[in-house]
């Protein structure tokens, strides 16, 4: 063969190599089930390489909570850590310190827990009564945790319970202070360090609250223009929020500067959790009710792939280094106040952990 075919030839092959890359759609590469069940938030470790689920048990479940670990490669099981003295549902993690902090919304606890060693290191509690801890969100570089408290007054049960940010000191687990914050349902909250604020989403008030760390005031208040706005996401190169809402099962796209709507994209019903990779300009959206995971291009706001990954997709992780993606389904259950001794229906697509390659 001639030089002239032979440059020829590694051309044709290099761009069918690139054609194949180019059509190339994420996918589902594995699915396992994680005990016990009652799966929540997930976390990826990069130093150990393995992803940490909130697991508390199938409903009725006497102390079974565990944070169960798993190989982030091969998805194996691996030794859970017990939280049954305070069952976590989410979960926040410094991979500086190797701190995991998970939230009892049940028992109104923050845990810290040092994955090094598997030990509890820090329970921290503000205030009577068990308030509604959901979200944590973490600053490294001020090796300090930010949790959520969603006001009883949303859910009917306490209207006198305010909606707060708790700010957690990661030197000696201790809480700094409790910032009120004034809006309807404090669910999801994400976390500007470089302007020293935090997002959080009113999910009875349809808005996006600004509160300020310097002062804890909120400063702004956005319309999401969606319903039941529940998890968010900050983007600080963009300067952009992505906002997941259940009650219009969609993502929208907002200013973070203005809170002007730049987009809203059509995901799934119950739109519920939301991640972003920017080094593969994707964001994530778990569809609690649809099942699915929709995947949207970042920068043309394109609907890349709706994927089928469990019962009840809860929530998302993601690896930096491999952008492999984790989510955990959550599986049916017994209805609230079902008698005692009623057999757990099987849900083959629930309680599982789903790898996914973008």
């Amino acid at each position: 063969m001639t030089l002239f075919k032979s440059l020829k030839l590694a051309v044709a092959l290099g761009a069918m190599a690139a054609a194949s890359t180019a059509a190339a759609q994420p996918a589902i590469e594995r699915t396992v089930k994680v005990a016990p069940g009652g799966l929540y938030e997930i976390i990826f470790n990069p130093a150990d390489n393995d992803v940490y689920i909130a697991a508390i048990g199938p409903r009725g479940a006497q102390n079974a909570a565990v944070i169960a670990r798993h190989d982030g490669r091969t998805l194996a099981a691996e030794t859970p850590i017990s939280v049954a003295a305070n069952p976590l549902f989410g979960l926040g993690f410094n991979s500086r310190t190797q701190v995991l902090y998970g939230t009892d919304t049940r028992g109104g606890v923050v845990s810290a827990i040092d994955l090094r060693t598997g030990n509890i290191v820090g329970t921290i509690r503000h205030g009577e009564g068990a308030p509604h801890l959901r979200e944590v969100v973490i600053d490294e570089a001020a090796n300090r945790a930010y949790a959520s408290v969603v006001g009883m007054a949303a859910r009917g049960d306490n209207p006198a319970s305010p909606n707060q940010i708790w700010v957690i000191n990661g030197a000696n687990q201790s809480l700094d202070r409790a910032i009120t914050v004034e809006t309807d349902g404090l669910t999801g909250i994400a976390l500007d360090a470089q302007r020293n604020r935090i997002f959080g989403t009113g999910m009875s008030s349809n808005e996006v609250v600004v509160v300020d760390l310097a002062t804890d005031r909120v400063t702004h208040r956005w319309p999401t223009t969606t319903e039941r706005p529940t998890n968010i996401v900050y983007d600080a190169p963009g300067n952009r929020l992505f906002v997941a809402s259940q009650g219009t099962g969609d993502l929208a796209v907002i200013n973070a500067t203005d809170g002007s709507v730049i987009r809203k994209v059509p995901t799934g019903e119950g739109a519920l959790s939301v991640a972003f990779n920017p080094a593969v300009r994707q964001i994530y959206v778990a569809n609690r009710t649809a099942g699915t995971v929709t995947i949207v291009n970042s920068d043309t706001y394109e609907v890349v792939a709706n994927l089928q990954t469990g019962t009840f997709p809860q929530t998302i992780a993601i690896d930096r280094a491999t952008n492999a993606v984790y989510v955990t389904n959550k599986a049916r259950g017994l209805p609230r106040g079902a008698p005692a001794g009623t057999p757990v229906p099987e849900d083959p697509a629930g309680d599982t952990l789903v790898l996914i390659r973008p």
